[in-house]
């Protein structure tokens, strides 16, 4: 396993982190890997517009690769996603130990139900559901149908 650390989001990751994350939606949700020009710009742009303390990665010691990046702003982990080369080395569970540290009464999150590895994942770390509906189609321009949209919202707490 490659060896990484955690550290703060800095806006020379930004392009680097965009591509990591496109890849690994586009994964996740059976779609067409690319990277078109236009629409990464728009990423950038909605990346730009995120708190930067807001955002963690995962970067590679020895290369400065990004390997995964996790936006948490308090209780409500927004985005995580961890490079599609390296999956299931425990990235994805540094990241959620490193949510529940940061919000100790509670996380919560949303994923699409399409993405079925993300809620295995997320009940796995002790995320429980609770509550299901559809994402905003305004927010995900790439959904061709209301169907791609449904989601559910987990929550960890405590015991």
């Amino acid at each position: 396993m490659t060896k990484h650390e955690y550290q703060d989001y800095r806006v020379e990751y930004g392009l680097e982190v965009v591509k990591m994350w496109r890849r690994a939606f586009q994964r996740a949700m059976g779609l067409e890997e690319q990277n078109r020009q236009e629409q990464l710009l728009d990423q950038l742009e909605f990346f730009a517009r995120l708190d930067p303390a807001t955002i963690s990665v995962a970067v590679d010691v020895a290369t400065t690769d990004i390997l995964g990046m996790m936006v948490q702003n308090g209780k409500s982990l927004d985005h995580l996603y961890v490079h599609v080369d390296h999956q299931g080395h425990g990235l994805g569970s540094g990241f959620i130990n490193l949510a529940k540290e940061r919000s100790p009464t509670g996380v919560e999150l949303y994923t699409f139900q399409k993405n079925t590895g993300a809620q295995a994942f997320y009940c796995a770390h002790g995320f429980v559901e609770v509550e299901r509906g559809f994402a905003d189609k305004a927010d995900n321009p790439w959904a061709s149908s209301s169907n791609e949209l449904a989601d559910i919202r987990y929550r960890w707490t405590p015991s």
